[in-house]
């Protein structure tokens, strides 16, 4: 059970959340919704315990299981552990069978009676481990790695070797695995196809526990929730039914206030009518006309509030002085991580102008591929050329440029030379012009999307790298983007399992991973892109 009293939450010199009070028990499952930067990701925080509330109290009681928007690796004691590894340990026998992994490791290197003392704590460590449920419990965490698309070969794989999506995959497998009384879910979709997201959506509509979920894929909020708290203006309300509910609740109650406020209004015209007509007559109707002023004050401070129409995101890409015919090429890429061989032979030739998808199961590397073509990362073996003129923008999914103790306005001026009344008029159309002088680290997952876009905005790139970049985007803004692309004329590489963003964007070619092959884009095609 999680109970909230009085919070507030605040972001610098912002308030996203006046007080409010709300609470989650067994059986609930809530949607919280609210457009990018409404404070949705900051309240979770909160709610888990990884940051203070502005102001109220926070009760909580038995297991809270937390996903982040983000995979932290900070948070890893051991460089060495394996997605299993970490699974596991999000109940007790995680560590048993850490030690269990370090005592036979030490047990191959080891020779006479050491290694005997070694082989006997192994036997103690690993009846311990039987006693406890251990191997069973393997069983089920690689149930729940494959439900989520975690292949065997991931499982084994070192977690400071994955991609951000393959490690963000192996956090909800750990979280889900655990056992919880709570759940704090932020976008747990995202990186997830579209049998994942089935699963996902059976297990959450399952659940015992209590659920709270941020979520722009609006199946989940659907099928999966039974109540909504929506934030914006610094206000939160709350709705009983699923998404689809909400929605015709909210515009029915927003026209229910539209009338009240006409209603107000017109009364309140009428006595300052009456007011200006009688204030120099008689004594007697001054006097009335003065009683009037003090209903009037009285009227206007209950005035219903109407929420302002939202801005809306505004992207536009310059367009870029042309690069030479050929951009970017690379021949005979390979890439492995330890024992695990991502891709190997790749070649890739890109024409100027063209918009090219590369495409692939998860784990198929494509995101190594995209950092690789944008030489955040070097090959095992092969090359890659860029061609004449050309200014390569990279956008990464993980917003690894996007560092905690810098500012916003400092990160637009590491990105652009342009004066700082032009960086501030491009926050401003990505609707983070009040948060100029915020450290960047304390963003939510979307405006930190829309601030990477911003700085590709002003880089005036002839060359976009874009990896998965509608994740934490809201509708609107996500079609803001696609409206830029679409208009841009540059050349265009780009990662996504987004479908219906893939189809209106129509890419020429693709590349299938891991076997690299170069084909031209179908139609037929976006089944695979929802599989990604």
């Amino acid at each position: 059970m999680l109970i909230a009293r009085d919070v507030s939450i605040e972001a610098g010199i912002r308030t996203l959340l006046a007080p409010a009070s709300f609470s989650i028990h067994p059986g609930d499952r809530i949607g919280l919704v609210g457009p990018n930067g409404a404070g949705k990701t900051s309240l979770l925080r909160a709610l888990a315990g990884e940051s203070a509330p502005a102001a109220g109290t926070i009760a909580r009681s038995g297991t809270i299981g937390y996903l982040s928007q983000e995979a932290d690796l900070a948070r890893l004691d051991d460089s060495r552990i394996t997605a299993l590894e970490r699974i596991l340990t999000a109940r007790d026998i995680g560590d048993l069978e850490r030690r269990m992994e370090d005592t036979r490791f030490e047990m191959e290197e080891a020779a006479g009676e050491a290694r005997n003392r070694l082989i006997r704590r192994f036997s103690r460590l690993e009846d311990e481990f039987t006693a406890r449920g251990g191997y069973v419990a393997i069983a089920e965490a690689k149930r729940f790695a494959d439900a989520l698309g975690i292949t065997a070969a991931e499982l084994d794989q070192a977690v400071v070797t994955m991609s951000g999506g393959q490690r963000r995959r192996v956090e909800l497998a750990r979280i889900l695995f655990a056992e919880t009384d709570v759940l704090l879910l932020d976008e747990p979709t995202n990186h997830l196809d579209l049998d994942a997201k089935a699963w996902l959506m059976q297990f959450l509509g399952d659940y015992k526990g209590g659920l709270l979920v941020v979520s722009h894929d609006l199946p989940l909020l659907d099928t999966s929730i039974t109540s909504v708290l929506a934030l914006g203006e610094g206000e939160m309300e709350a709705y009983k039914g699923n998404y689809s509910h909400y929605l015709a609740e909210r515009s029915r109650r927003r026209e229910q206030r539209l009338r009240e406020r006409k209603h107000q209004d017109e009364k309140i015209a009428r006595l300052e009518a009456g007011i200006r007509r009688f204030k120099g007559s008689t004594e007697k109707m001054a006097k009335r006309a003065r009683s009037w002023e003090t209903r009037v004050t009285r009227l206007k401070a209950q005035r219903v509030e109407i929420a302002r129409a939202r801005r809306n995101v505004a992207v536009r890409f310059p367009q870029p002085p042309p690069s030479g015919r050929t951009p970017l090429e690379a021949t005979g890429l390979a890439k492995a991580f330890d024992h695990n061989v991502v891709f190997v032979d790749v070649d890739v030739d890109l024409d100027r102008g063209e918009r090219m998808i590369i495409m692939g199961l998860n784990g198929a590397g494509k995101t190594t591929l995209l950092r690789i073509l944008a030489g955040v990362e070097r090959p095992d073996l092969g090359e890659v050329d860029h061609g004449l003129r050309v200014s390569i923008g990279y956008y990464a999914q993980e917003h690894e440029k996007i560092r905690a103790g810098t500012t916003v306005l400092e990160l637009m001026r590491e990105a652009s030379t342009e004066p700082d009344r032009e960086l501030r008029a491009v926050l401003g159309h990505f609707l983070l012009a009040d948060k100029v002088d915020q450290d960047a680290g304390t963003l939510s997952g979307g405006e930190k999307t829309k601030l990477a876009l911003a700085q590709l905005v002003v880089g005036r790139h002839n060359v976009l790298l874009l990896d998965e970049p509608t994740n934490n985007l809201d509708p609107q803004a996500k079609s803001a983007l696609l409206d830029a692309l679409v208009q841009y004329e540059g050349t265009l590489v780009i990662v996504s399992h987004d479908s219906a963003f893939v189809e209106q964007l129509v890419p020429d070619r693709a590349i299938i991973m891991p076997e690299g092959e170069a084909v031209f884009f179908e139609e037929s095609m976006l089944e695979l892109v929802a599989l990604a």
